[in-house]
């Protein structure tokens, strides 16, 4: 916030950066949720998942993976790392560059796993296609696996049910946690 004082007695004040706000408010639509709303700024928002959830675990292992041991992880390289625990990853809302980051993660499970077409696996990506991290941004420090189908949709119901709670809008910073 920008404070500036007139006064026909006395010189101009102007202080750029005089304050600033720990909360926003916003009129975003349906993309957070509730039309209208406010968070706090500064508030660590972080997905949670746990290896021992029956419904996310291979979601959760994917990630924990790519995390924590990403020469696990494709595509491989030396020292690789991949963000999300302590870097964050930020929201990304247009659905033209969602679409790229999905397309490219499916090209790498090609190039890995040959087709599974006809088979309950869906390509998982993380960092999530959801993000300005995602497989596209040219750095390679993404990770795709062939996982359970039924398993990918609910980590990603999950993703979504996050971003909404949470009013996550486009370019905000999360976390994600794997528990055990």
């Amino acid at each position: 916030m920008d404070v500036t004082a007139d006064s026909p007695n006395a010189t101009s004040y102007t202080e750029v950066g005089a304050h600033r706000s720990g909360v926003r408010f916003d009129y975003a639509g349906p993309v957070a949720g509730k039309y209208k709303g406010t968070v706090f700024t500064e508030a660590r928002v972080e997905l949670s998942m746990s290896q021992s959830d029956p419904d996310v675990d291979e979601s959760a292992l994917h990630i924990y993976d790519a995390q924590s041991r990403p020469e696990l992880t494709f595509p491989s390289w030396p020292n690789k790392t991949v963000p999300g625990a302590t870097e964050p990853l930020h929201r990304l809302i247009d659905a033209d560059e969602q679409q790229k980051n999905r397309d490219k993660s499916i090209k790498t499970c090609k190039n890995v796993w040959g087709d599974y077409s006809g088979t309950s696996l869906q390509c998982d990506e993380y960092p999530f296609v959801s993000t300005k991290e995602g497989s596209n941004k040219g750095d390679d420090r993404y990770s795709v696996r062939l996982i359970e189908g039924t398993d990918n949709e609910e980590g990603g119901r999950r993703l979504n049910t996050m971003y909404t709670l949470t009013r996550m809008l486009d370019g905000d910073p999360f976390y994600v946690k794997i528990t055990r």
